[in-house]
């Protein structure tokens, strides 16, 4: 039993007649005849009753016409969703990003996207850039947005936009009410630093900087929370660096206080990664795009 026997027993249902089936489907009535003929035989039972140069359902052949339509109907939304999914309008994607950007950007970006793309499905994990590299890696993941140095040469890189790390303190601390750039790089060795842990691409760009100036920090608290930090901060607890992107509140409220060092910054790109393997999919060009459009903004 397949869809064309189907679909021929249901015109020959409808109509009560082979002649019109033939002449509806473009077929000869012998050939809808014995369609009919070997459906009949291939479920063992009789589908129709003859009576006066019209066919009638028998109770199996009205059963079987109901479950024929529905296979035709489900058929014909599974080639339409196969169809959306071709295109990009429909889906589902796994997308990892690292902690700055999961807080601080990605709701932003995941919300453009939806609004454009309302059947498609999101599913976000946000760890360090570590984690997020290691699970693309392990193909949990379909797409990553990180600003920490990637290691593995079996991911692709791409860049979306610029952002820039900065020292902070509370209104509390002393160096609140220094002048611009009266803050040496060697200042830091005598200060209590709250760090991100290991595996952070905000902590990596960090070490990576200083280590050019010969400047180890004295992590005295490591913490893998953005909003702990920005706290513990404000407490006065020590100084940090943070993503521009992530302190725009606390630097309009004047409860942290943005430290430029001298003759020193602390740059960094935000990639899009994915594995070199990964098969580029309508819908993931689509987000793709979506994100070095959303960067322009």
């Amino acid at each position: 039993m397949n869809q064309r026997q189907l679909s021929i027993f249901i015109s020959t249902a409808e109509t009560k007649s082979m002649t019109k089936t033939a002449h509806d489907l473009y077929m000869t009535q012998p050939a809808v005849s014995q369609t009919i003929s070997d459906l009949e035989q291939q479920l063992n039972v009789q589908l129709f009753d003859r009576f006066k140069r019209q066919l009638h359902l028998t109770d199996a052949g009205d059963t079987l016409y109901d479950y024929a339509k529905r296979i035709i109907a489900l058929t014909d939304e599974a080639k339409t969703t196969m169809q959306e999914y071709e295109i990009g309008t429909k889906g589902k994607l796994q997308i990892g990003a690292s902690t700055t950007i999961g807080i601080y950007l990605l709701p932003q970006l995941a919300a453009s996207f939806r609004s454009k793309n309302e059947q498609i499905h999101l599913n976000y994990t946000i760890n360090n850039t570590r984690v997020i590299e290691d699970l693309i890696l392990k193909h949990e993941l379909d797409i990553g947005i990180v600003e920490g140095t990637v290691h593995s040469k079996d991911i692709i890189e791409t860049h979306m936009m610029d952002d820039e790390l900065f020292l902070i303190c509370s209104h509390l601390h002393e160096w609140a009410t220094k002048e611009p750039d009266a803050i040496e790089t060697t200042d830091l060795q005598n200060e209590s630093i709250i760090a991100r842990e290991k595996g952070s691409g905000t902590r990596e760009v960090v070490e990576q900087v200083l280590s050019l100036h010969k400047i180890t920090l004295n992590n005295t608290h490591t913490l893998n929370n953005t909003e702990a930090i920005k706290k513990a901060v404000e407490a006065n607890l020590g100084v940090t660096f943070l993503s521009k992107l992530a302190i725009q509140d606390e630097l309009s409220d004047k409860r942290i206080i943005h430290v430029p060092l001298k003759q020193i910054s602390f740059p960094r790109t935000l990639k899009i990664i994915y594995h070199k393997d990964k098969y580029m999919t309508p819908l993931f060009q689509s987000f793709l795009n979506h994100c070095q459009q959303f960067a322009l903004q």
